[in-house]
Order: structure tokens, then sequence, then C-alpha cells
């Protein structure tokens, strides 16, 4: 098996996680406190480049989708899609962001309306500041991060179907040698870095998991969450995304997320149902129209001020490093999902659709917060204070019908997010970890258990010893590189089309796409052919 494995981009995360893990337990408050203070003065000196380069990003992908480049197919013109568009945008929203929505879709819009920045010289609670948050929430969670995962989707996506590359995030940078493979030491610590960037995101986000989960079977049985109760709430979460990674993408990953999609929906209907209606479509509307608006200005909004208090940096900054943490190998995870699908169809159902899903979770559960704090219901602000945000969502159906059931039923969501991003990110990581990742349509068990286990234990460890706090900043640290090297990906894309050479490229893989497209067929006949695929419920997701 060994010989099998990448051993430096693997070894790169296993050992420098280890390192961080070592140190973060034995002292996790002088370790958080020296990370923060590093995050604080790169966001401080070089912050603004994040902003910019994503702001770049969302661009590049408003260029693929209105120029006729959209129309180019992953797999060249005579490839067809494997995936219904259904489950791809399912399996697109559960592995991106669907956990992060569900922890601050109800507590980001409050926080921002009434502890909005002095510097924008808004009245905490009024309406200018609600319309103000509500904007900030959008860019945080929609176009911008989905944007991210699509530079690195597009960008691999083509050159693994199109130009016959390994299936790696380095990949993507093969425009910038005229279509050919970097030097392997090169792409050696491109992968290493993602490898680790990525570790530390999915560890970061299941810890925050186990949190919320926690405090909500505090509020439904009356358990006291703590180590233990953290402890079991990670073996059954492990537990269930390395079994469904081992099912395959066809199988535990497409069934997870269409179950997972469904729920989402229907937690969004049944509050805009039983909470302010009115009120949440007038805040959806007038939001949605400042923030397309001024868009622009909410993306760079730096905060040039001497002695500030960096809230830029802590809020948008933040948030976009992280997902650049996840970019890469959400964006290679896609690929697998976007085989016979044309760009600007890869843009609608990884950018648009979902990012329209975002903006409308955090009117709705946004919107249901602010409207229960302004008409004096409860004092959710104070609530939010005291609790933290991990109780927040679990708070708010106290004012809602069949409370303890919805409560139930998130818990559930909860669970099967961080079950679905973990499980997505896992069969990703291991199938990168391989020498030979051309044609791998599964990784070994054996990988996906390790790299399951592995991430599994970091973010229970950093949970329990306190230092959560400490892996959060660790990964936004580690995000920082790969702002330059997507930022690489998608202008050596966009040079490589614009100079025509993609046409070149159809000559010269003219044999490999045509192989592929047979290849693709066979596989559907034959799965067509056996008697049993149609009983498997499995099959919502085929073709």
């Amino acid at each position: 098996m060994l010989k099998r494995i990448r051993i430096v981009p693997v070894a790169i995360p296993i050992v420098l996680m280890g390192i961080i893990l070592i140190i973060g337990f034995i002292a996790p408050a002088q370790f958080t406190t020296i990370m923060t203070n590093f995050f604080i003065s790169l966001m401080e000196n070089a912050g603004w480049m994040v902003s910019l380069g994503v702001l770049i990003f969302v661009c590049c992908m408003v260029l693929l989708f209105v120029h006729p480049f959209g129309s180019i197919k992953f797999g060249g013109q005579n490839a067809m899609p494997k995936y219904k568009t259904w489950i791809w945008w399912a399996i697109s929203l559960c592995a991106g962001i669907g956990t992060g929505i569900v922890f601050w879709g109800a507590t980001e819009p409050l926080m921002h309306t009434f502890t909005p920045p002095p510097s924008v010289g808004l009245d905490p609670g009024s309406l200018d500041s609600i319309i103000w948050g509500m904007s900030k929430s959008f860019l945080h969670w929609s176009f911008s991060p989905y944007s991210i995962y699509a530079v690195a989707g597009i960008t691999i996506g083509y050159a693994y179907y199109n130009m016959n590359k390994s299936y790696t995030a380095s990949s993507g940078l093969v425009f910038l040698n005229n279509g050919k493979e970097l030097n392997s030491k090169i792409n050696t610590i491109v992968d290493g870095i993602i490898l680790f960037a990525i570790c530390g995101g999915v560890a970061g986000s299941l810890g925050y998991g186990l949190l919320q989960i926690g405090s909500g079977l505090n509020f439904v049985f009356g358990i006291e969450p703590g180590p233990f109760v953290w402890a079991a709430i990670a073996m059954v979460i492990i537990t269930s995304y390395t079994i469904s990674s081992a099912t395959g993408l066809d199988k535990g990953i497409a069934w997870l997320s269409d179950k997972n999609a469904w729920i989402f929906i229907a937690l969004m209907i049944f509050v805009l149902i039983c909470g302010p209606t009115a009120y949440i479509f007038n805040l959806f509307t007038q939001s949605f129209g400042y923030f397309v608006n001024n868009f622009i200005d909410l993306s760079l909004f730096t905060q040039p001020l001497i002695g500030s208090d960096l809230w830029p940096q802590w809020w948008d900054m933040y948030w976009m490093v992280d997902w650049l943490s996840f970019g890469p190998i959400v964006g290679l995870f896609l690929v697998k999902l976007s085989y016979g699908r044309t760009i600007r169809e890869f843009i609608t159902v990884n950018v648009i659709l979902p990012a329209m899903f975002g903006i409308l979770w955090f009117s709705i559960f946004g919107g249901f917060a602010l409207d229960l704090q302004l008409r004096g219901v409860a004092d959710m602000a104070g609530f939010l204070t005291d609790n933290g945000a991990q109780a927040f969502m679990m708070y708010i159906f106290q004012f809602l019908p069949f409370t303890d059931l919805i409560r139930i039923i998130m818990l559930i969501t909860v669970g099967l997010s961080f079950v679905t991003l973990a499980d997505s990110m896992t069969s990703t990581i291991a199938t990168m970890s391989l020498k030979q990742s051309k044609g791998v349509k599964e990784a070994p068990l054996p990988i996906k258990v390790f790299w399951g286990i592995f991430i599994g234990l970091i973010s229970l460890v950093f949970v329990i010893s306190g230092g959560i706090d400490g892996i959060k900043i660790v990964k936004t640290i580690a995000g920082f590189p790969i702002l330059f090297i997507e930022l690489a990906m998608i202008l050596g894309f966009l040079y490589h089309l614009f100079s025509g050479k993609h046409k070149r490229d159809e000559i010269e893989y003219a044999e490999f796409l045509g192989t592929e497209a047979l290849d693709i067929v066979a596989e559907e006949s034959e799965e067509a052919a056996d008697p049993q695929i149609h009983k498997k419920w499995f099959n919502l997701d085929k073709k």
C-alpha cells in the first residue's frame, strides 16, 4: 500500500499537524495567543490582498459565465454528464459551506446588526445597521466563497478531463508551463500546503460541530456537554463518515447530500411559514438590493484607520482565508461531478445556485432572530453573548411550534452536514495521496480510513484541550498562501484560453478525450444492464 502513496505531500500535513497538536495540548492558551498575534499581523499588513484577490475570483467567474468560453465542456464536446443536476447541486451545497450556514445562519446577522464597526457610522439596531449586517453576512456566505471553490474546480477540472493531467490540486497550475506538468518538487510543495490547510480546515469545522451538537443535546435531553460527551459524538461522526466514504461517491455522499439538502429546504420553509413571513421577505428584498448595488464596496472594506478595531480583519478577511483553506480540495472534489458539463453549467450549479441558497438561508434564520430581538420577544443578543454561537440556533426554536421535534431534526442536520463535509474531503484527500491518480474512481479503503480517523482525532483533542481557537487560527493562516496558488491557477487558465491554446488541446488530446467518452458510455451501459441497479437506493444520482 505504501508504494502507492505520495510520501512527502502526505507527510507534510501529518508532521505539521502532529507538532501543532502536541503544542496545543501542552499549552493551549499560549499557543492560541501566539497564533492570534501572528494572524493579526498578517491581516493588518497583507489582508488587503485577500479582499482584492477574492473579488478577482468573482470577476473571473462572471467573465467565464458570459464569454463563449463558458460553453467549453469538461471532457470534450462529446462528453455526457453522469450526475443529475439536483444531486450535483446538493453535493456542492453540502460539501461546501452547508456546515457553516447551520452554525452561523441566525447568529451572524444579529451580531453585525448590534455590534457594527464604529467606522461605518451606524447606530446598533437601526435599519441601516440591519441592512448592512445582512449584506455582510451575504458576502461571507454566498458568491465570494463559492467563487474560491469554483476557481480550483474549473482549472483542475479542465486540466484533468481535457488535458489528461493527474487528479491533484497542483494540476491547476499546468497552464503556467504551457500545459505541461510543473517540476515534481513544486507539485509536492503545493500539494503538501493544500493538504495541510484542508486537514486544519476540516478539523476546525468538525470541532465546532462537536460543540454545537453537544449544546443541542443539552437543550433537548439535558445532557451536559463535556469531554466524554464530545468523545462519544466524535466517535459517531468519525464512524459515520468513514463508512460513507468507504461506499464511494455514487453511494454514500450522493445519498447523504440528497437527504441533507431536503432537510435544509424543509427547515427553511418551516421557519418562513411559522416565523415572521412578511418581515423576512422585506428584509431579504432590501438587503439583497443593497448587497448587489454595493458588492464591490462591501468586498473591499479594509477600514484603513490608525488604531482601528480590526473588524474587517476578524470578519471579512478571516472568512475569506478560511474558505481559501478549503478551496483547492473542495474544488478538486467538485471535479468528480463535472464531467460532461460546460464551464457555464459548472458556475451555475456550483456558484450561483448555492450562493442564492445561502442568501435565502441567512435571510430566513437571521431575519427570524432579528425580529425576535426588535419586537422585544426575547433578548437574543444577550443570550448570544452569554451562551455562544454553538447554542444559539437551538435556542431560537423555542419560539416556534414543535420545538423539541425541530431541535432533534436540527441535531440530525448538523450531524449530516459534518458527515457529508468530512466524507467528501477525506475521499478527495485519499485520492490525491496516490502516486497514480489518473482514472482512479475511488482511493483504497485503508487510505480513506486513515485520513478520516486522523482528522477526527485532531478535532477531538483540540476541543477537549480547549485549543479549538488555536486550530481555527492555524487553518486560516494556512489558507493565506492558497490565495496566490489560486490566483496563479485562474490567471494562467484565462491566458491559456485567450491565447487560443485550448483549441490546440482539442487536437493534442483528441485520442484521450475519445477514449474517455467511450469508457464512460461503457460504464453506464454496464450499470444499466445490471438487473439490480434499479433497486439500489443510490440510483437517484444516475443520469
